[in-house]
């Protein structure tokens, strides 16, 4: 965008040395700000040092130690994203006679499209993607001994219900909740309430892992996987919500490609691979346009007059 001014004589109010940039400067700086941070925060729930946060029930994880999920968190740098996850389970999931020996956190969905999640064929949508995160779980037909350990961004999602019996748990979303561990408050992060839950996700199977994907080039980007130094470095603080880290139990994070991600709003959530517990989390991947704005804004937009 070029801007144009043209010269004024000196009037009582603007001395002669004072530019029309100079003066109009600070008021287009403060509504590019304005503008680049509305656009890119239309849909956080919990803004802070960058990170938009979803904050999950801190009691609504079935099966004792190890299946407490407390929050999720989005940050984007230019194109690269970050998730990072605050919650009882590690990497390489809770130890179980379950089908390759633990109960381990699925795979992180990313849903673009403007339906809900509530049936299995919903998550073929081309607008649907899908991050394994965790090595460990049963995504990809991964079984000791057939392992497959392959981590990503992926698109052209077919998905499996491996919670009961494969991980020992739940048939269905709506036996979880019959056992007691619905929530009016942060029933799954931004999924605020069980209604909110049941309208996106329905309230029977649920679909933890990724089986496989169709057609060619389905893997997008791989992973990085973030300690907590690192995180802490990019400003993460789970802690400020009083989500942070109980006992021995890591933050979960990684990083990804995401310029082959559309723009717009979109929802991630996963469940442990049980379905024990999950959390969900509104965000948005602003236009590459907002971005640069917001660079523009942060750099002072410098203005000169033309002479």
């Amino acid at each position: 965008m070029k801007f144009r001014f043209r010269k004024t004589k000196a009037s009582a109010s603007l001395p002669a040395s004072a530019s029309p940039g100079k003066r109009f400067a600070p008021a287009l700086l403060g509504g590019l700000v304005a503008l680049a941070i509305s656009a890119s925060s239309a849909t956080a729930g919990s803004l802070y040092n960058n990170w938009n946060y979803a904050i999950d029930s801190f009691s609504d994880g079935s099966g004792g130690a190890g299946f407490e999920e407390r929050a999720l968190a989005f940050r984007q740098i230019g194109q690269t994203g970050y998730f990072a996850i605050s919650g009882d389970m590690p990497l390489t999931g809770v130890p179980y006679g379950a089908l390759n020996g633990s109960v381990a956190p699925g795979d992180l969905y990313l849903n673009f499209s403007s339906h809900n999640l509530n049936t299995q064929a919903g998550f073929s949508d081309p607008k649907v993607f899908g991050i394994r995160f965790a090595s460990a779980n049963d995504s990809f037909g991964n079984t000791a001994g057939t392992p497959n350990t392959t981590l990503g961004l992926f698109k052209n999602l077919t998905v499996v219900d491996l919670a009961s019996p494969q991980n020992s748990g739940y048939n269905t979303l709506q036996d979880y909740y019959n056992s007691g561990f619905g929530r009016a408050v942060g029933s799954m992060g931004d999924l605020n309430t069980t209604t909110d839950v049941i309208n996106y996700l329905g309230n029977g199977d649920m679909y933890p892992n990724i089986s496989g994907t169709t057609g060619i080039n389905s893997k997008m980007s791989d992973i990085t996987l973030l300690d907590q130094t690192a995180l802490s470095a990019l400003g993460l603080d789970f802690a400020h919500f009083g989500a942070g880290a109980v006992g021995s139990a890591p933050v979960i994070g990684f990083s990804f490609d995401l310029s082959g991600l559309p723009a717009g709003q979109f929802t991630a959530h996963f469940f442990e691979e049980c379905i024990n517990d999950g959390i969900a989390l509104k965000a948005e991947v602003p236009e590459p346009g907002t971005i640069s704005l917001l660079g523009l804004a942060l750099a002072g937009v410098p203005l000169r007059r033309r002479r």
